[in-house]
């Protein structure tokens, strides 16, 4: 059976790469270091500390029955996705209400 439909063909012709969801290159560029700098005008200072955590473990378990027990002792919810975890579980949402606000007059 012969196809009918025409194809292009784009073989030697370079698409324009798509940048949606990523962010860009940065730029070797030492203007570019300093162009931030124009918007943080007035901008409060913010040094975020290092918080690593005390102590990391690698826990392998025999079954899935043993791995359902871990889950009810450490009272979280683990799957089969689950990569890592807090103990006590991490709260995400402890700074979510604190905003910063300026009132103009």
């Amino acid at each position: 059976m012969k196809e009918k439909t025409q194809y292009e063909n784009m073989v030697g012709i370079k698409e324009e790469e798509e940048t949606f969801g990523r962010l860009p290159i940065a730029s070797d560029d030492a203007s570019d270091d300093k162009e931030w700098k124009k918007h943080w005008v007035g901008m409060p200072e913010f040094e975020q500390k290092n918080n690593p955590p005390y102590k990391k473990l690698i826990i392998s378990f025999r079954n899935e029955e043993d791995y359902r027990e871990f889950a009810k002792l450490i009272s979280q919810p683990l799957t089969s996705k689950t990569k890592s975890t807090w103990y006590p579980r991490l709260d995400r949402d402890a700074n979510s209400l604190r905003r910063w606000i300026e009132i103009d007059e």
